[in-house]
């Protein structure tokens, strides 16, 4: 018969008893010292925006011009996660007053720090206002001509939904894609994994949302392009910040 301490022991090397051992131990890795000699930064710091995305410059979107400026109240903001957003109404006048892509939504949403990355998904958000997808969705990329040909390939997603009404059936096509850690991904699997990494001091990522709710899904496509030629280089250039020059000064502080 196995004695009261070998019963003991085999109760404290139990499955559960270990896996929680395991975990204590990887949480000694990914702090203190031992994580400032691997280079591990588990906890994210916060990168603030060069300007606020409400101050950019319209002129530069010329021929959009902003029709209506859409203001969301404070339990809005809170259940979007951030109060740094721009959703606007354009209106592109380069086109006839009937063009399907003369109409616009354009929203673009920014979260930074470990304890705001709140991912707010069409995929998901327009399944809660009734609507259903009405073909599968699809990543592909759109050619940014303005971002240079090193970086002019852009990754985007594309989702189609359609809701049964009383006298008909609406669809429409949302475009997203994210600007994450200065690069530019398509799904939130790559931004989970982009804000995660161990390695980076800062972590942030802003939402790029398009809708022309009067054009098929070829012409949403189509549209962003053109939108995406003229407000992506301003949105890089006065509105998210430098990730790759703010790692590179974290890293020469933490050698000095």
């Amino acid at each position: 018969m196995s004695s009261n301490s070998e019963i003991a022991s085999q109760r404290v090397l139990s499955r559960p008893f270990m896996v929680v051992v395991a975990m204590l131990g990887c949480a000694m890795v990914l702090s203190g010292p031992v994580a400032d000699r691997l280079g591990i930064n588990a906890d994210k710091l916060s990168l603030p925006l060069k300007s606020r995305l409400s101050a950019l410059d319209e002129s530069s979107l010329l021929p959009f011009r902003v029709v209506d400026r859409i203001i969301l109240d404070s339990t809005m903001t809170e259940s979007l996660g951030t109060s740094e957003y721009i959703n606007w109404i354009l209106e592109d006048t380069s086109l006839p007053k009937n063009h399907p892509l003369r109409l616009v939504t354009f929203l673009v949403t920014y979260y930074t720090g470990a304890n705001k990355m709140v991912l707010h998904k069409p995929d998901v958000c327009y399944y809660g206002a009734g609507y259903q997808p009405s073909q599968p969705h699809e990543e592909t990329v759109v050619q940014v001509a303005a971002l240079g040909k090193a970086n002019q390939e852009v990754p985007i997603r594309v989702l189609t939904f359609s809701k049964t009404q009383i006298h008909n059936e609406r669809k429409i096509s949302v475009i997203y894609n994210f600007h994450c850690n200065g690069q530019f991904v398509a799904n939130s699997l790559n931004v989970r994994m982009m804000v995660n990494s161990l390695t980076n001091t800062f972590a942030y990522f802003s939402k790029v949302e398009v809708s022309f709710p009067r054009a098929t899904r070829e012409q949403n496509i189509e549209g962003v392009t053109k939108l995406f030629d003229l407000v992506l280089p301003v949105l890089i250039r006065d509105h998210w910040p430098d990730f790759d020059a703010s790692e590179q000064r974290a890293r020469q502080q933490k050698k000095s």
